[in-house]
């Protein structure tokens, strides 16, 4: 894997950061997945890093998980 692509245990990291940010909550509690998503762009983007390919299915598999877990 090229140095300029953003691990996915960093990813994981900065999703588990942005579902618990206030600025990522829509008013009923409920998590705004596009801000989420513009959020780890944003730390890999600041990070010099590219997004791998891999890291978008692990995202929506990451987004089910978490919606189930708060029901």
């Amino acid at each position: 894997m090229s140095s300029n692509v953003a691990r996915i245990e960093d990813l994981v990291e900065s999703f588990n950061i942005a579902v618990r940010s206030e600025e990522n909550l829509l008013e009923d509690g409920s998590v705004n997945w596009n801000f989420v998503d513009a959020d780890i762009h944003m730390d890999a983007g600041e990070a010099g890093l590219s997004i791998p390919e891999e890291w978008f299915e692990m995202f929506d598999h990451l987004a089910n998980v978490y919606e189930k877990a708060i029901v």
